[in-house]
């Protein structure tokens, strides 16, 4: 089978969460499979490259990379954010190149990651499509308008919870729930460090925005007794704002903005903390708290439903109630203050995240790929009868 899968960071560097995902089922569909990646030009991700991946590319259209005048004057004009701007520039280009015949006449069928991407390829494209949910969309006018006009007949989503809420709370029909998965071998204890610290070390990493809880990370640092470091590893809108609230809290000497690393440079970053934290409000899944647990990483999260997919409280990890930053220093103190604690979850953790296989999820996409496939030559095949 021929899978192309479309989405625009999916072939570089870059660490978000859906990007991973997409790229590294893309890499485990290929041992059993012919698979052509779309994506953005950029640093190629080094497990992508060492892959039997084929990947097409069109120009990068990160604003980013513009002049910081530029930049910055268009992204103040935006009434949202730059990246649906470099989606709409993509698709754009490879309706008016070749990308879109290459699709046509290569691939079998064709996998997209994000609404906008699926609602535009699924009406210029001639093969089958599918769309795979990774995040808790709010609803609202885009969802409308994706679900009026699109032609994707099949969508999957990330976890059991997501499936539960892409279904009852958007109207969309659920196939199918592909879980992450994790590479155990990258991701575990002894990782070099990737920094040292002699104060107890709290970790997030993740885009810094405020539904991630990167505030209330600040909060209960804050509110800790004794001295901590916190490193924070990701980029975002509220980069400046985060500054910002360090020297409002006082804690700029306890705290690093690392800025966004390579994905493969992570395990790391979890091998150098003590705790990983991600408080986050909204979440589907949230894979940086299952990449912590491989490296054995105590985890503090928030309680909710797409995170208890891998994470057992007081099992294998410990949550706290979304946007309770006096809740949070809690849980952080009294873990930090107990080693023989921490080193109990990091080894349950670790038990825990060997049980995701991306070859098995992989394996999984790949059915539900075929009956895709199958259902729409078989479709084809009724259109040629005559009536």
């Amino acid at each position: 089978m021929k899978i192309g899968v479309y989405h625009d960071n999916i072939g570089t560097q870059h660490a978000g969460g859906i990007a991973v995902y997409a790229r590294q089922l893309a890499v485990a569909l290929s041992s059993s499979h012919e698979v052509y990646v779309y994506t953005q030009d950029g640093e190629m991700a080094t497990e992508l490259a060492a892959s039997d991946v084929e990947v097409v590319t069109t120009p990068s259209f990160d604003l980013d990379e513009f002049d910081g005048r530029l930049s910055a004057t268009i992204k103040s004009s935006l009434p949202f954010g730059i990246q649906p701007v470099s989606k709409l520039a993509m698709i754009a280009w490879s309706k008016y190149t070749d990308v879109i015949d290459h699709i046509d006449d290569t691939v079998d069928v064709l996998i997209t990651y994000q609404l906008p991407d699926d609602l535009f390829l699924s009406n210029l494209v001639d093969v089958p499509t599918v769309c795979g949910f990774l995040s808790d969309e709010s609803g609202g006018i885009g969802t409308t308008v994706h679900r009026r006009f699109t032609r994707t007949e099949t969508n999957f989503a990330i976890s059991p919870y997501l499936a539960d809420h892409v279904s009852d709370s958007l109207g969309y029909e659920v196939a199918d729930v592909v879980l992450p998965g994790l590479d155990v071998d990258a991701f575990h204890p002894d990782a070099d460090p990737a920094f040292v610290r002699d104060e107890p070390t709290i970790l997030f990493v993740g885009r810094l925005i405020e539904a991630k809880g990167i505030f209330d990370l600040l909060e209960a640092t804050a509110m800790l007794e004794d001295d901590v470091h916190l490193r924070i590893v990701g980029e975002g809108e509220a980069e400046d704002a985060v500054r910002r609230r360090c020297r409002e809290l006082g804690i700029v000497d306890d705290v690093r903005l690392e800025g966004e690393v390579d994905h493969e440079d992570l395990p790391g970053y979890y091998a150098a903390a003590d705790v990983f934290s991600l408080p986050t409000h909204v979440d589907s899944f949230a894979m940086v708290n299952l990449e912590a647990m491989g490296c054995g990483t105590p985890v503090v999260t928030t309680d909710l439903e797409g995170i208890k997919t891998y994470l057992t409280p007081g099992e294998n990890g410990v949550v706290v109630p979304p946007e309770s930053p006096n809740a949070l220093a809690t849980a952080l103190g009294e873990l930090l203050a107990d080693p023989e604690r921490r080193r109990e979850l990091g080894s349950q953790a670790r038990r825990r995240a060997r049980e995701f296989s991306w070859d098995e999820q992989a394996a999984q996409l790949a059915a539900l790929c075929a009956d895709v496939l199958a259902d729409d030559v078989a479709g084809s095949t009724v259109e040629r009868i005559p009536g």
